[in-house]
């Protein structure tokens, strides 16, 4: 489009040369250039000629700009008669791809001439174009007077159109602070726009101070409000000088001196706006007329509520400088909120030690909260420590729901606040709900929250606030299993105690403390019937099995909790399970080796298990048959009874020995599920078992194949044995599919005899067998077996440490309480560089496989977390210096008698606090309406 233009700008240049191969831009062909070229040259007659016969000089095609709108933005007069001359009027209104016309063109670029010409030929200066900006106003906007001048003085021309928003040329004026062109005008000055916005609100929120004045001294009004219902002195007070920009004597006038307390539709006054804005010439100046400094906006809020929610520490003083008691300091709002809740909940320290100082009570809102309660939700450190240093009793306040401001902090995740409440002894309460406010931080996942208390002094008196009956605030250990278990891996960290020996001493020993895997045993005896908890044993371990944090199982302390809880009770009672099985293993697999039918034997082991299996279905009662271990268990002893009965009742042999081919199969199968508990061989059980389940699943596809191919087979070979009835033809097809075919017998042989009734179809049978079967099907459960055995083997330590914490659980709930007293250790040390046990216990320690928790001290502090905390306090000793050297400043302007406008702000502002204002600022969007083009203005400093 550029380009475009500069083609057709130097087209325009008379007395120029162009080559005679050229082709501009947008044009589509050799003879359009020349035609183009006719207009390059000057040529009047072929000029006249072209214009006459052509009509691509209306249109340029690219954007649709005519050679008619650059001659107009150039000024080539002589040019745009030769285009008009002959043309229609159509030609002096063509717009754009914008609906600019020429004459939107000749006044954007300041060519009076062209305005002139296009006028007195019949251009319509009302045109607006798709930015609903007319000639006029692209004149007013460019601060073109003379080009105003001229358009004005057309007869035709609309001055008080609307363009958007309805804006007309005198706003725009206003806003361009164009006194001369405002004169130039002579239009309404009370008219408003969309917003109801007058040239007076216009000018002065654009602080075009020229333009206010004279609207002024020419009578406008100054009642007109907006569709805010402000008028023209709410924004007057914002400004940098504020009322001082006005001549003195329009301060006399009485319209204006009642405006002072004139409510916008929030019931805001001036007063508010210039508190607000932290204006202290505005604020001088209003309370010079007598205004009220009680008075209230809708929601309640005084002046001082807003100078003290945006942290205007001189505006607040000065408000505060005349008042006789503290009821202007306490009055709540709308919602019960102090200037000191305002203030705190927005981190004005400064202003906070302000109001303190001044007699501000420590009041709640209608919700309960205190100025403590809002510092804390923002993470205002600064601000909290002048509360706590004024009122420390503040801390332990509830709010309606029973949130303290610890609880605040907590779920804002601001970890500082946390850490800075419980250094100053804040009170650690249950709310309504019964979380405390490390409860809180666990359920939001505020993890610096939970590791800043982790590393608190007062951790075990955070870790003991719980109650055991609420559902959802557990203890909370199991909350951070759930919620952050990287801070529990930490706080698993931290119970690893390493001596001061050099690590490859003898003597260098690590502690491994236990405290936080289980808890007391003496709270079972503690909680009674009717509270309905139970604790069970290994509560914290259960609960890593059952949210599958497999990190933390395989941490070093968990490991050797498990190791400690093996040795102390574990080993044994596994072993004497195991024996006390061999005891009905071991005969029966003699009996079914050495014993013919029909000869006796005794039967005691077998009838002794299953009198303690009685005895178990008796304690248990209806979880016993939800494992299937049991049930296998009982098919096991039934078979096995029925197997010795003929000791006592005459049972036919075929039904006693096949009882005793099941019950010998069921023991042996039993027995790989006690090995599954050892972890060498364990897990391949385990594997065992998962693609045990795949070929179930799979069940219904072998089914479908066996009698496909079983019953065919059946149909074309029953002259032979294997398949002379349906049922031999499904087994010796079943058989087939493991790969053994028996070609020679079943096909070779009988075809060579002539004795294959159906040969072509047989063997065309028997290839696609083959192909569907041992190629095929299974291929595919080798691919569903190996695919599955990845994900044991991803989740293999998961499963054989469950199997360890399921065992161990089961175990501490059969045994005393006394024995697990006294074998129970709270902690262990462990010399890596000493061997631990004797041979025997190694030995079996291998077979279980639990390796030894040998690993390295985590260092909590890294580089990076080091080199950070000393840029931290570097930045904290500049900002000291910087705080200092500011106050000297302040000192030498006071000393040398320099009268300054500016306010203080928030010394402590940070990245945080920025956010939060921002926050605040778009939720009050009203309020940031005022004065766009303002903003863009150069001020002098303010608050």
């Amino acid at each position: 489009m550029d380009s475009m233009k500069r083609s057709l700008r130097k087209m325009l240049r008379t007395g120029e040369k162009e080559p005679q191969a050229v082709v501009y831009h947008g044009v589509d062909s050799m003879s359009d250039s020349k035609d183009f070229k006719v207009v390059f040259e000057g040529n009047k007659c072929r000029l006249q000629h072209f214009v006459k016969n052509r009509w691509k000089l209306n249109k340029y095609k690219e954007a649709n700009v005519s050679p008619l709108h650059h001659a107009a933005a150039e000024g080539q007069l002589e040019l745009m008669k030769m285009i008009i001359s002959g043309s229609s009027c159509e030609v002096l209104n063509v717009m754009d791809s914008y609906g600019n016309t020429p004459l939107h063109w000749a006044a954007e670029n300041n060519q009076v001439e062209s305005v002139k010409f296009l006028l007195t030929q019949g251009a319509n200066p009302n045109l607006r174009n798709s930015s609903m900006m007319a000639p006029l106003h692209l004149a007013v906007q460019g601060m073109y007077n003379e080009i105003t001048k001229v358009l004005i003085e057309h007869s035709s021309t609309n001055i008080n159109l609307e363009g958007e928003n309805g804006n007309t040329a005198v706003m725009i004026t206003c806003a361009k602070d164009n006194s001369e062109s405002l004169e130039i005008l002579g239009a309404d000055i009370n008219i408003t726009d969309s917003e109801g916005r007058s040239p007076l609100v216009l000018a002065t929120a654009s602080a075009s101070w020229n333009i206010v004045n004279l609207l002024l001294s020419k009578g406008a009004k100054v009642d007109i409000k907006d569709h805010l219902g402000r008028n023209f002195l709410h924004f007057t007070v914002q400004q940098p000088y504020g009322l001082k920009s006005l001549r003195p004597e329009f301060m006399q006038m009485q319209e204006i001196k009642a405006l002072v307390m004139d409510e916008d539709n929030d019931g805001c006054t001036p007063l508010h706006y210039a508190c607000k804005q932290g204006v202290p010439v505005s604020v001088n100046n209003l309370l010079g007329f007598n205004v009220s400094i009680h008075s209230k906006s809708k929601d309640k809020k005084s002046p001082l509520h807003f100078a003290a929610s945006y942290g205007r520490i001189n505006t607040c003083q000065r408000l505060l400088q005349d008042i006789s008691d503290t009821r202007l300091l306490n009055e709540g709002d709308l919602h019960g909120m102090t200037p000191l809740h305002l203030a705190a909940k927005n981190g004005h320290d400064k202003v906070v030690q302000l109001l303190l100082k001044k007699g501000a009570l420590f009041l709640s809102d209608h919700n309960g909260w205190t100025a403590l309660h809002h510092a804390s939700m923002g993470g205002y450190t600064q601000t909290i420590k002048v509360i706590l240093d004024t009122n420390l009793k503040c801390t332990d306040r509830l709010d309606e729901e029973g949130n303290t401001a610890l609880h605040f902090a907590a779920r804002e995740g601001h970890a500082k606040a946390v850490a800075l409440l419980l250094n100053y002894d804040a009170d650690i309460v249950l709310n309504k709900q019964r979380a405390s406010f490390l409860h809180i931080a666990l359920h939001n996942k505020r993890k610096e929250v939970v590791l800043t208390t982790i590393r608190n002094k007062r951790w075990d008196e955070c870790l003991k606030v719980f109650t055991h009956c609420s559902p959802s605030n557990r203890c909370p250990i199991m909350e951070m299993i759930e919620y952050l278990p990287e801070c529990m891996k930490i706080l698993l960290d931290f119970c690893m105690i390493p001596s001061t020996e050099d690590k490859s001493c003898p003597d260098y020993h690590i502690e491994y403390s236990f405290r936080y895997l289980q808890c007391p045993l003496e709270l079972t005896q503690k909680l009674t019937p009717g509270q309905e908890v139970q604790y069970e044993p290994l509560s914290i371990l259960n609960v890593m099995v059952q949210h599958s944090r497999i990190e933390l199982l395989n941490h070093p302390v968990c490991k050797e909790y498990l190791l400690m809880k093996w040795c102390a009770y574990g080993f044994r009672a596994h072993m004497m399970n195991l024996g006390s099985y061999c005891l009905g293993l071991i005969p029966m697999t003699l009996l079914v080796i050495n014993i013919k039918p029909g000869t006796a034997f005794n039967s005691t082991g077998i009838i002794n298990e299953t009198h303690d299996h009685l005895e178990i279905l008796d304690t248990t009662k209806k979880n016993y048959f939800l494992d299937y271990n049991n049930v296998l268990e009982w098919i096991i002893y039934t078979k096995s009874i029925i197997f010795v009965l003929p000791l006592f009742v005459n049972i036919p042999a075929y039904v006693q020995w096949q009882c005793g081919a099941i019950a010998i199969f069921f023991y042996w199968m039993n027995f790989l599920m006690y090995l599954q508990r050892f972890e060498n061989c364990g897990i391949f059980i385990v594997m065992l078992e998962v693609i045990f389940k795949t070929l179930l699943r799979s069940a219904g596809v072998f089914i479908f194949l066996l009698l496909a191919f079983g019953l065919s087979f059946y149909v074309l070979l029953n002259e032979q044995d294997p398949f002379s009835s349906p049922l031999l033809s499904l087994i010796q097809t079943f058989t087939m599919m493991l790969g053994d075919v028996n070609y020679r017998v079943a096909y070779l042989e009988p075809f060579l005899k002539n004795e294959l009734a159906y040969p072509i179809l047989s063997f065309a049978q028997l290839i696609a067998f083959t192909m569907f079967v041992p190629i095929v099907l299974m291929n595919l459960l080798i691919g569903l077996a190996v695919g599955d055995i990845a994900e044991v083997q991803k989740h293999a330590s998961l499963k054989r440490i469950a199997m360890q914490v399921e065992l161990h659980t089961s175990l501490e709930k059969k045994l005393p309480l006394w024995f697990l007293r006294k074998v129970d250790q709270k902690s262990i040390v462990v010399y890596p560089n000493r061997p631990r046990y004797g041979s025997m216990l190694r030995l079996f320690r291998y077979f279980f496989g639990i390796q030894e928790a040998r690993q390295e001290i985590p260092n909590t502090d890294t580089c990076l977390e080091l080199e950070m905390l000393k840029q931290k306090y570097r930045l904290k000793d500049l900002t000291s210096l910087l705080e200092k050297q500011h106050e000297l400043i302040k000192l030498i302007i006071q000393k040398m008698e320099i009268i300054s406008e500016t306010e203080d702000e928030d010394n402590h502002t940070s990245f945080q606090d920025r956010f939060k204002k921002e926050q605040l600022e778009q939720m009050n969007s009203k309020w940031n309406f005022v004065l766009r083009a303002f903003k863009a203005k150069p001020h002098c400093p303010k608050d």
